[in-house]
């Protein structure tokens, strides 16, 4: 399938999804999902993910698998790994075959007359979600050591070695490339513990894209577009730190980004791709999780 129709196939529900998120036609909050309870503990129960390899998703597929997720388990398959797992040659309810997901994968590939060189080719897979596929072992428990998200958030900022270092007070979040630091107000000043320690992730993914960092174009080069697409970016890569890390955003912060996105979505369709795989490295840096 040539790339131009895969962009199509999975960029038409997710562009839908925005819709009617910005038209009010649905409550559900457009970075990440609503809080839900599986019995588990583990620190990134929100982080849709392989149902075998148990491999969190990643960029585009993120967001398709978490933002429009409308079932409660986070586990996905292909259709083979049904197979394995079942043992049943045609594992798919008749009426969740036209239902899966569209996700993509981008795979390496030696060029033919340079085979040294390497070139992305996109292919497209369709997953289906553990709660359409009938009798599938029980998901097990992660073990994991309790933890101050609230720490954590700090830890990552500091793990940037910023030069400039934290600064705290003010009425005023920001990152400044100049000075190589963040600021934001005193925790005591946010209304919710929750805002604050996105917040602090949103400063964080900025921070990683400093020039000595991932050198992102907003800090090679100032435009409208840039500053939209980099706050987008950070936007992005905070909701991925507050899933990992098991903090619900309840409410939607940022409309004016959604709508910069959707923009940027109609007169690019690879720009939500970029912005995804940005916020992804963002993601990557700042927690120090692969």
């Amino acid at each position: 399938m040539r790339s131009d129709k895969i962009l199509d196939a999975v960029l038409t529900p997710l562009s839908e999804g925005l819709d009617a998120i910005l038209n009010g036609e649905t409550e559900c909050p457009p970075w990440v999902k609503a809080w839900k309870d599986d019995g588990t503990q583990c620190p990134i129960r929100m982080m849709s993910r392989n149902g075998v390899s148990k491999r969190p998703y990643s960029g585009i597929n993120w967001l398709i698998l978490t933002l429009l997720n409308k079932y409660d388990s986070l586990d996905w398959f292909t259709a083979n790994q049904l197979k394995k797992i079942t043992g049943i040659e045609k594992p798919i309810p008749y009426e969740e075959m036209t239902k899966g997901t569209g996700i993509v994968f981008f795979k390496m590939t030696p060029k033919r007359d340079k085979p040294k060189e390497m070139f992305p080719v996109m292919k497209a897979y369709t997953v289906w979600n553990r709660d359409q596929i009938p009798d599938l072992p029980n998901v097990e428990p992660f073990a994991v050591a309790d933890f101050d998200a609230a720490t954590e958030v700090e830890r990552y900022l500091e793990g940037l070695n910023l030069k400039g270092g934290i600064h705290r007070g003010g009425d005023r979040a920001f990152f400044s490339p100049a000075e190589d630091a963040v600021a934001f107000p005193y925790d005591e000043a946010f209304t919710c513990e929750h805002e604050r320690e996105s917040t602090k992730a949103h400063e964080g993914i900025h921070a990683t894209g400093a020039k000595h960092r991932l050198n992102r174009k907003a800090f090679r080069e100032y435009s409208a577009e840039n500053y939209a697409y980099e706050e987008l970016v950070a936007e992005l890569g905070a909701a991925m730190t507050c899933s990992h890390l098991g903090i619900p955003l309840e409410k939607l912060q940022h409309t004016q980004y959604i709508r910069s996105w959707m923009k940027s979505l109609k007169d690019d369709k690879k720009f939500l791709f970029k912005a995804a795989a940005d916020a992804s490295k963002g993601f990557q840096l700042l927690t120090g999780v692969e």
